[in-house]
């Protein structure tokens, strides 16, 4: 029955909200980057969260991922290195309070940025930052019980770009070709008049 009652006890309110801040970037060129703010708002007493948040690998890599101060503000943290896959396209990213949990009165409750993460434009084009609902989950501590917490909502971004850059994308194989091209007419040249001299 104790279980139970925490377990009731650790539903977040429908106010409480992760989100990505801003919520849409757009016009950026290929070779630019920029940053979002993984937020949560109105949170529950908050002891660890994890998110995993997927983009299209064709238009977005992800640079770097940093933990923001949200749970930092009540104590240290275990930060495990964020997974990044950018063949795939997603970034997974977590942190608790560093155990023993029962050291903390309380979790941390309120607004909060939980991390930032950088991304770089690969190509131009549109793509989600979506919540993953199965990588994505926030954690209590009541009662001795570490608790998931239930019935919050995830509201995801947007990135779109133009896709260009001050110069023409101009694929390898051609750059190496019109460079072989000059160099042979460079040679040609060269003998052609050496020829004419002798």
């Amino acid at each position: 029955m104790l279980v139970l009652a925490a377990i009731a006890s650790a539903g977040a309110s429908p106010e409480t909200t992760i989100a990505i801040a801003p919520s849409e970037v757009k016009d950026l060129e290929t070779g630019g980057s920029f940053t979002i703010d993984v937020t949560i708002t109105e949170a529950p007493n908050i002891y660890g969260w994890q998110f995993n948040v997927t983009f299209d690998p064709g238009v977005l890599s992800v640079a770097s991922v940093a933990e923001g101060p949200f749970l930092k503000s009540v104590n240290a943290t275990a930060w495990p290195t964020p997974g990044i896959d950018n063949a795939k396209g997603y970034v997974l990213a977590s942190s608790t309070l560093m155990p023993p949990y029962t050291q903390y009165p309380q979790g941390v409750s309120g607004n909060g940025i939980l991390a930032n993460i950088t991304f770089t434009v690969k190509s131009g084009g549109s793509t989600a930052l979506h919540f993953d609902a199965v990588g994505t989950k926030l954690r209590s501590f009541v009662g001795g019980v570490v608790i998931p917490i239930e019935n919050y909502a995830a509201r995801d971004g947007g990135f779109s770009g133009t896709g260009g850059t001050g110069f023409p994308q101009i694929p390898l194989e051609i750059i190496a070709g019109a460079v072989i091209a000059v160099v042979v007419v460079i040679v040609a040249v060269a003998f052609y008049f050496r020829r004419r001299r002798q």
